[in-house]
């Protein structure tokens, strides 16, 4: 009996060790990476956030009408890792991002590049697994 008990919670616990990896959805099944677009405007708001960050932007087109875009962006962790970090952004100021829009058409994305005013690129993807390493 002892033996069937920890052989039953071995199992469960690996069982339940792998639910937080299938919650995980694919970013490739929400957006569309052969339609990768920029946008530019000012960053309104930030959510510095787990599982994902998330910018909010009004994004000006070539008519000039503005749009409010929502875009997912990568963990904190790994946007710590490239070098990014919240302070950074300044919501006085004009960024241009670079994503990957929804499959459905609404202004919802993912985020692949975040460029600021002065020139300098952050990577802010949760990359698809079939794309080379964004620039």
């Amino acid at each position: 009996m002892r033996t069937f008990f920890s052989i039953f919670t071995a199992v469960i616990v690996i069982a339940a060790s792998g639910i937080p990896i299938l919650a995980h959805h694919s970013i490739a099944s929400e957006y569309d990476a052969a339609k990768a677009t920029t946008i530019q405007g000012m960053i309104t708001r930030m959510e510095w956030i787990n599982p994902h960050a998330w910018i909010y932007m009004n994004a000006k087109d070539s008519n000039g009408t503005i749009t409010a875009w929502r875009v997912q962006i990568a963990a904190v962790g790994a946007l710590t890792k490239a070098n990014l970090d919240k302070n950074m952004i300044d919501l006085s100021k004009s960024y241009t991002m670079e994503i990957w829009p929804a499959f459905d058409g609404s202004k919802h994305a993912s985020g692949r590049t975040l460029t600021f005013a002065d020139g300098r690129t952050f990577d802010v993807s949760d990359k698809f697994p079939q794309n080379p390493k964004v620039k």
